[in-house]
């Protein structure tokens, strides 16, 4: 079989594309994110790759899915920020009340950023790398999403588009998002959703500085800790700074 080596991960030994398939190496999250990709496709969910086992070198098999992730707003078209909003509520409410959601609100992505989105003609189709799957808070995951992919300290995007693209972002997920969970925790408010982002991003900086003096881990594993820190700070810095011009963007 010929391996192709698929680039962009950082936290992943290992990620290959065999034919119509990609082989994974397993890690501590594997085992439970391919029960929930299981789960998925027994209910339809269309937003996820397949899982098709564990092939004889111990990889996790998955069917590939065509197309790109993105790094800035033009790569993406229009609507894209709604109907990626729409597919974290559609896993949300796919898993709600579930036995792998435990005793929490339902099983969040964990790291549904557009780098972890293929994107086919600008517009998103399905979330890959589900190793941070875990039972949560959906407001985790979506602070998390509003963030990684509405805000951008790079790429020279002005803060009123990326306030438009919070805002088509929250439309897309919808106020009263509770009600897929019998109305347990209200809507996604505009503060709230602010507050979910700045928690996010410290909960990102404080972990990955830790990583990235880790010596146990590899040294690319804590190169990238390092400038994943960096990277969450200087976000956390601009919802801070701009935080009157976002909030009157969801209002």
């Amino acid at each position: 079989m010929i391996e192709e080596p698929l680039t962009g991960g950082n936290v992943t030994e290992s990620v290959v594309r065999v034919g119509d398939t990609v082989r994974r190496s397993r890690g501590a999250g594997s085992a439970f994110a391919s029960r929930v990709l299981v789960h998925l496709e027994s209910v339809g969910f269309a937003h996820a790759p397949r899982f098709l086992g564990v092939d004889e070198q111990g990889r996790d098999v998955l069917d590939f899915v065509p197309g790109r992730t993105t790094d800035h707003p033009s790569q993406r078209a229009v609507g894209a920020y709604r109907l990626g909003a729409r597919m974290l509520k559609a896993l949300h409410e796919a898993t709600a009340g579930h036995a792998l959601a435990g005793s929490e609100e339902c099983v969040i992505h964990g790291d549904p950023g557009p780098y972890n989105t293929v994107f086919r003609e600008g517009l998103p189709v399905v979330l890959i790398d589900w190793d941070a799957a875990r039972p949560g808070r959906a407001i985790d995951d979506v602070g998390f999403m509003a963030w990684t992919w509405c805000l951008q300290v790079e790429g020279n995007v002005p803060i009123a588009e990326q306030a438009a693209h919070l805002r088509e972002f929250s439309d897309g997920y919808g106020n009263g998002y509770g009600s897929a969970y019998g109305g347990g925790y209200g809507d996604v408010e505009p503060e709230r959703l602010i507050e979910a982002m700045l928690r996010r991003q410290a909960e990102v900086a404080v972990s990955e500085a830790a990583k990235a003096t880790d010596e146990r881990l590899s040294p690319q594993r804590r190169r990238h800790a390092k400038a994943a820190a960096a990277w969450a700070a200087d976000h956390r810095r601009l919802v801070e700074e701009n935080r009157c011009v976002l909030l009157s963007a969801l209002e």
